[in-house]
């Protein structure tokens, strides 16, 4: 008698995890297709028996369907097509350091009275590239490339909530808002190189790794980021380190991690913003 692979045990209580099917667009629009053929055949059925003839003839009815499958259908493709679009932006979205520091300020783009938009984001990245320094920025930059691997959806997009929960990620924040911060201690000297950064714009633009091209004078931009522009993005990007953000046991956590309190690393940029804010 020969033997026989056994089918494996599945211990009592055993939780098991299924990952679920792909397209998963695609099959909800193939499910209402299919239950609407379903219940035609059922209309049409004698005695449960339906024939081939009928199957056929029923089946190019639904595929040619007017009226509110027809709608449907039509409603579902503009749902994907808006999908398909979304995907495409997603995944040219590659820059996870530069989400990182955008995420706490960015409904200020779509408030139109903050006077920020999305044009100030490269020079924005470049201050805070020159601010924490080459080498530790770019240690910063390899570890939200992991973060964002490690949240990648089946569809190549990225779970945005769950990366910015990471606590790789909230880590990497406080980093950088830490150096911000420590930089800023020296306030009017730094708020003026920071304007200056944010004001500047490029006189080429690069077209290779060594090559760089003039640009011409009705394509450099005039800036107007202002002092008031600053302050209103520093206090979205500090919001989650003034002093009550901190409970006993995450202000023991960054004092052990950067020795010293939040309310010294914080608290000097906070007023200095507020006196700022309150001459404007």
């Amino acid at each position: 008698m020969g033997t026989q692979d056994a089918a494996p045990m599945i211990e009592p209580g055993a939780v098991i995890l299924m990952r679920e099917p792909g397209g998963k667009r695609c099959r909800g629009a193939a499910g209402v297709a299919i239950n609407a053929l379903i219940d035609l055949l059922d209309e049409s059925a004698t005695d449960g028996q339906v024939s081939m003839d009928v199957v056929r003839r029923v089946a190019a009815a639904v595929l040619s369907a007017r009226g509110p499958l027809s709608d449907y259908y039509a409603r579902w493709e503009e749902g994907c097509d808006a999908s398909f679009t979304l995907r495409r932006i997603e995944k040219q979205r590659i820059d996870f350091i530069g989400r990182i520091l955008t995420q706490p300020f960015a409904a200020l783009f779509e408030d139109e009275d903050s006077g920020i938009d999305r044009k100030v984001l490269p020079q924005f990245f470049a201050a805070v590239h020159m601010i924490v320094g080459t080498e530790p920025f770019d240690a910063l930059k390899a570890r939200a490339n992991l973060a964002a691997e490690r949240h990648h959806t089946p569809e190549g997009m990225v779970a945005w909530d769950d990366f910015y929960r990471d606590f790789d990620v909230v880590q990497i924040f406080e980093h950088l808002a830490v150096a911000i911060a420590r930089s800023f201690r020296r306030f009017e000297p730094r708020r003026d190189w920071f304007l200056i950064v944010m004001n500047s714009s490029p006189n080429s633009i690069s077209t290779a790794s060594n090559a760089f091209i003039p640009r011409k004078s009705e394509d450099k931009m005039t800036r107007e980021f202002s002092e008031i522009h600053m302050c209103r993005m520093f206090r979205a990007l500090f919001s989650e380190f003034r002093p009550e953000t901190f409970p006993a046991e995450r202000k023991e956590a960054f004092m052990e991690r950067w020795g010293a309190e939040p309310e010294k690393v914080f608290g000097p940029l906070f007023v200095s913003l507020l006196g700022r804010e309150m001459a404007a």
